[in-house]
């Protein structure tokens, strides 16, 4: 009985908060400028006399699921190779979003013209089908790079992201897809 009644009452009345409740979206993403060429200005740094930047990249999916035992194994070992690389904070984000099934049947689907080559298409539009139901069934994944670096002014941290790109994109290109910035 007398273990709980001394110590526990004081830990369970109310003490500060340990965070602090955002009142307003810009007091949750603290976002301090934002240029032109999609770099943002998100804080001060670590070093009083830094700030701290961010750039975002929309990068495509690498087509592995069609490739063999042995190049998928590369390429896993290519892109743990390029994330270790990075000499900077990064963050990777999946928006998984619902596609529109209708439209993406209208895109891809042949229309039949009743010119004696319907079955043929017939053919071809139930492959399409098969593949629809294998693939992710109607959800769409967005993928994106974001990097953080600390430099003392927007122009340090231009010429950083200018370099940084360049590798960025190298990489990319040898996973056998591309990034956007």
């Amino acid at each position: 009985m007398g273990l709980f009644t001394d110590g526990f009452k004081e830990l369970k009345k109310a003490s500060e908060p340990l965070y602090k409740t955002p009142k307003s979206i810009q007091e949750t993403i603290e976002i301090m400028s934002v240029a032109e060429n999609g770099i943002f200005e998100v804080g001060k740094g670590r070093n009083p006399a830094m700030s701290r930047y961010s750039k975002s990249y929309r990068f495509r999916d690498i087509n592995y699921s069609t490739t063999s035992a042995e190049e998928q194994s590369n390429i896993f070992m290519g892109y743990c190779k390029f994330l270790n690389s990075l000499e900077c904070n990064y963050k990777i984000t999946i928006n998984n979003k619902n596609k529109d099934m209708g439209n993406l049947r209208g895109e891809v689907l042949l229309a039949y013209k009743y010119d004696g080559y319907d079955n043929f298409r017939k053919i071809y539009n139930d492959i399409i089908e098969g593949k629809i139901r294998e693939g992710r069934q109607g959800i769409e994944q967005e993928k994106y790079l974001t990097i953080t670096i600390e430099r003392k002014n927007f122009e340090e941290a231009k010429a950083q992201f200018a370099t940084l790109e360049a590798t960025i994109h190298k990489s990319f290109m040898e996973l056998g897809t591309d990034i956007v910035p």
